[in-house]
């Protein structure tokens, strides 16, 4: 049997490189030698200033590992993001704060998102007083507790100086263990922090969504636009159907039934179109509502979290019998005995 710890295509995923400009100015700042930061980055460092360069992730990651030994501060995201240097936008950063609304600049955040970290999206979720932004890392190896701290620090910090510092978070949420020291969080969110969640969150009312943004510029808003249009078509990859459907399929495996049918409506299809896409590329829609789940079961069974009948839910069983029915296909086992059989960490 083999057993799986999640996705694992990382190799080809890239980020902007905005933040490890950053990072290695503030490393040059401190004394550490340039050669070491090219060798690290696998490029020059010239080349972080270029609008359209992409950094690959695993060498930004290898950036961070490198910033955090060097100057043995455990929380320099934090830091970073409290440095003047971030007054630098990028331009995903500078949509946002010329949408009309909040709630506009979130919904082009959320969209535009995968220029900024391929390895991750956003999902934008809204209860009866709140609104959640999920920051949801799509593969384990890409997730890096430094930079989600600098992440989600940043962009509290700047909705606080551009928009209004009254809006204030009702709970943060951070996907890894918490550390010894919580002080540095407790200064720049001043709220509620929970760690060991299922994704990193921002939580704030839901009425700030209808706060209209001050420095709203509707020209420059368009012009932003049409250039991110662009600069998307050019340096992301094509996204195929297949993956489109993958990904429709994953945010509703716990919501609703999840036949073709539904499925084709929540894409604004028919189902014999939806069908047709889907052969066209090699597959049905059995077997990649099948990849899906068995993807997502390995997820939530290394992590650990979930009973087995909450992880029957979340991946739309009907009941457990039929999650375990499902895995003893996928693996030849149960899913119990497969816990039993996993490497502890």
């Amino acid at each position: 049997m083999t057993i799986k710890s999640g996705k694992s295509r990382v190799k080809n995923l890239f980020v902007n490189s905005s933040t490890a400009k950053v990072l290695c100015e503030y490393l040059i700042q401190k004394g550490i030698n340039n050669e070491l930061l090219i060798s690290t980055l696998a490029c020059e460092l010239h080349e972080l200033e270029l609008a359209d360069f992409r950094l690959n992730i695993s060498a930004y990651h290898a950036l961070w590992s490198l910033a955090l030994s060097f100057t043995s501060d455990e929380r320099l995201g934090l830091k970073l993001a409290q440095n003047p240097h971030n007054e630098e936008m990028g331009l995903v950063a500078h949509i946002f704060f010329n949408s009309p609304t909040l709630y506009e600049g979130l919904q082009q955040y959320q969209r535009y998102y995968s220029l900024v970290n391929e390895g991750m999206h956003i999902e934008i979720h809204n209860d009866d007083k709140f609104t959640h932004l999920e920051y949801v890392c799509d593969y384990n190896e890409v997730y890096c507790s430094a930079d989600i701290e600098h992440t989600l620090a940043l962009s509290v910090l700047r909705v606080q100086d551009h928009i209004n510092r009254k809006l204030d978070l009702e709970a943060v949420h951070f996907q890894h263990p918490a550390p010894g020291d919580i002080s540095e969080f407790k200064k720049i969110f001043r709220c509620p922090l929970r760690f060991n969640q299922s994704h990193s969150t921002l939580i704030f009312k839901k009425c700030y969504l209808n706060y209209k943004l001050p420095r709203r510029s509707p020209y420059l808003y368009k012009l932003l636009i049409k250039h991110i249009e662009s600069l998307s078509r050019k340096i992301l990859p094509a996204i195929s159907f297949t993956d489109s459907v993958k990904t429709t399929l994953e945010s509703q495996l716990s919501k609703d039934k999840v036949d073709a049918e539904n499925i084709a409506k929540k894409m604004n299809m028919s189902r014999h179109t939806l069908y047709r896409r889907l052969k066209s590329e090699g597959i049905s829609f059995h077997d990649l509502l099948d990849e899906v789940r068995e993807e997502k079961a390995y997820a939530y069974l290394n992590k650990g979290k979930h009973s087995l009948s909450d992880i029957a839910f979340l991946l739309g069983f009907s009941e457990l019998s039929a999650f375990s029915r499902a895995f003893k296909r996928w693996t030849g086992i149960s899913p119990a005995k497969y816990l039993k059989s996993r490497p502890q960490e």
